[in-house]
């Protein structure tokens, strides 16, 4: 078969390795520079900080023996702990990163693969039994966008499924990390600052004796700042950092700021309308945002593709 995988996202990669191992052609289109979607990291002065997913876990034994697999000795573990409302999360929990970054997982799940980067399909059109994307025909195609874009893509409704917004802040600060926790979580979503974890837990990350932080605000502060401007949230953010970890601001360094528009699904979502026939959803569409369910989701649909007519 012919198959068209639109999203280089970690779902949509696994998917696509899935039917290439096979024997089918498969051909992923990306409509950005990057591999792995949501797993986005980026240099960042001499450091390297994960500007996405900042650690994933992997408790499903058939994902964690894949990922160990492919991620091989890039794979590493952050010990230090995650606080909520002063006490420890889920103590006793393995958090895996990448040590080259977490994008380093898409760029390894892409070896091998057809991956279009930088094409922007505008939408999938039935062609006598086929499907055409980007001028070419298919017998099946997968999306692994998030479902707003997905529903976009096959001319469906995008609301079935909400999307939650998330302002990303990178901050730089010229003093020594005092190695004494690894982030800072707030679940109940009246806190903007959701999540702060620094980087430095992270070994080989942060360089010459400075301390990065990265804070993902809460759904509804992303929501309100969304369409302001960065420079509005990020002093806004730095500041509400600085009083809660006791940082100064008289040794703050570098800010970049990024917003995620569809950072991660919904709670309460509703189940989405059947599909055409030749049509598949991979992702946090059809599953919740963590790496590893997206992961097992595209196991999962290339194993549907597969039982239809594959090997």
């Amino acid at each position: 078969m012919q198959i068209a995988v639109i999203g280089a996202g970690i779902s949509g990669l696994v998917c696509a390795r899935k039917l290439v191992e096979a024997g089918h052609r498969v051909v992923v289109f990306e409509k950005s520079r990057s591999l792995g979607g949501r797993c986005a990291s980026r240099k960042f002065g001499d450091h390297v900080v994960d500007s996405g997913v900042q650690y994933f876990t992997l408790r499903d034994p058939e994902v964690r023996k894949e990922v160990q697999s492919i991620a091989g000795d890039q794979m590493k573990t952050v010990t230090l702990p995650i606080y909520e409302g002063g006490k420890i999360y889920r103590d006793g929990e393995e958090r895996f990163y990448l040590a080259d970054g977490n994008n380093r997982l898409g760029k390894l799940l892409a070896e091998g693969l057809e991956v279009r980067k930088e094409t922007e399909v505008g939408g999938v059109l039935l062609r006598d039994r086929r499907w055409e994307v980007a001028g070419e025909l298919f017998d099946r195609v997968v999306s692994c966008a998030p479902w707003p874009q997905s529903a976009a893509l096959y001319g469906m409704t995008g609301n079935q499924v909400a999307f939650e917004p998330n302002l990303t802040a990178c901050l730089e600060y010229l003093i020594p990390w005092d190695e004494s926790k690894y982030a800072t979580l707030d679940s109940t979503g009246h806190e903007p600052l959701a999540w702060v974890g620094c980087e430095n837990a992270k070994e080989g990350r942060i360089q010459g004796g400075k301390s990065v932080y990265v804070i993902q605000a809460s759904t509804v502060y992303s929501q309100k700042y969304l369409e302001k401007d960065p420079v509005e949230w990020l002093s806004d953010l730095s500041e509400r950092l600085e009083k809660s970890w006791g940082l100064s601001p008289d040794k703050r360094g570098a800010t970049f700021g990024h917003r995620w528009r569809y950072a991660r699904r919904g709670r309460g979502a509703n189940h989405l309308s059947a599909l055409a026939e030749g049509l598949y959803l991979c992702g946090d569409s059809v599953s919740d945002s963590r790496v590893e369910s997206v992961w097992k989701s595209g196991i999962e649909v290339a194993e549907k593709i597969l039982a239809k007519g594959g090997h």
